[in-house]
């Protein structure tokens, strides 16, 4: 559509189960348009610019927060807004897509899968090891989220975009849990 210029690169499936958009998620997030994207290591640099050097748990709260702030460039809105996938259709936006769509609009509309994707590669991108987490409060996996190993404690930090500061109390009322190593 001209109105909105041209479409960025994306991938529009019927979803298949957890793991097929892990698998997704995860090839976005390893890609050219992921963890070897420059414009996704500039988002990363600002969203960790003020941290003190190898200060890296300072970093990864940085990454943390950045889920949950709001738009510097469009006041009252969310830098990461969540919406819900189509009906039907398993969206997967790459990083670097949200990337865009962050410089382009203040904001970007994103499910769990996304935020995640973005969270992993602006932790990958940073030297972090991080895995996804999908997570189940029932009979089938529906919500992911994502933890990083700070590399001094070696303790696992949780991230989620959708839960925000009440992530660890929403984890752990989950019935399952897959973790999909990004390693």
């Amino acid at each position: 559509m001209a109105l909105f210029g041209t479409p960025p690169p994306s991938r529009l499936g019927e979803f298949h189960g957890a793991e097929d958009t892990l698998k997704s998620m995860a090839k976005a997030v390893l890609g050219e348009r992921g963890e070897r994207s420059f414009p996704v290591r500039q988002l990363a640099e600002w969203v960790v610019r003020d941290v003190e050097p190898k200060d890296y748990l300072g970093e990864i709260l940085c990454v943390r927060n950045f889920f949950v702030q709001r738009s510097p460039w469009r006041p009252g809105t969310p830098i990461i807004r969540y919406t819900n996938d189509p009906r039907h259709v398993e969206l997967v936006k790459d990083p670097q897509r949200m990337v865009e769509e962050i410089a382009q609009h203040g904001t970007v509309l994103a499910d769990c899968d996304e935020s995640t994707a973005l969270g992993a590669t602006l932790l990958l991108q940073l030297g972090r090891e991080c895995e996804f987490v999908a997570l189940g409060f029932g009979a089938q996996l529906t919500h992911v989220g994502l933890r990083c190993q700070e590399p001094k404690s070696k303790r696992w930090i949780w991230l989620d975009s959708v839960a925000g500061p009440r992530e660890r109390e929403a984890a752990a009322t989950a019935s399952q849990k897959l973790f999909w190593s990004l390693d």
